[in-house]
């Protein structure tokens, strides 16, 4: 008798979804067309969070913005990235580093005399 391994015909079939990877897969498709029906409205409520909700008053003879909300920096910059690209943000693991202590206390050292 077989103990454990590999065996024919065993596990799911190539293909075969799973019920609720179906139900992913549809719940997404609904968003989709939801906000593709809405996508205007979206567009202008992000533009005016980014903006910030504010009204001008005249105080002093001068005209002074008042903000009602602030300016959302988290939607300005979603803004952004969407129209210009996402900025590099990679850091480099395989560049050679050298960290050079001039005045490292000589038991800390490597190279000391032992």
């Amino acid at each position: 008798m077989a103990l454990g391994g590999k065996r024919p015909g065993a596990g799911r079939k190539k293909g075969v979804r799973l019920q609720r990877t179906i139900e992913r897969e549809k719940a997404r498709e609904y968003m989709i067309e939801r906000i593709a029906q809405e996508l205007a409205p979206i567009i202008t409520a992000q533009i005016e969070a980014a903006k910030g909700v504010w009204r001008e008053e005249v105080m002093d003879g001068e005209k002074v913005r008042i903000y009602q909300k602030a300016p959302d920096r988290q939607a300005g910059e979603y803004l952004l990235n969407q129209a210009a690209g996402r900025p590099k943000g990679s850091v480099d693991l395989n560049a050679d580093m050298q960290i050079i202590f001039e005045d490292m206390p000589a038991f800390l050292r490597s190279d000391r005399e032992e």
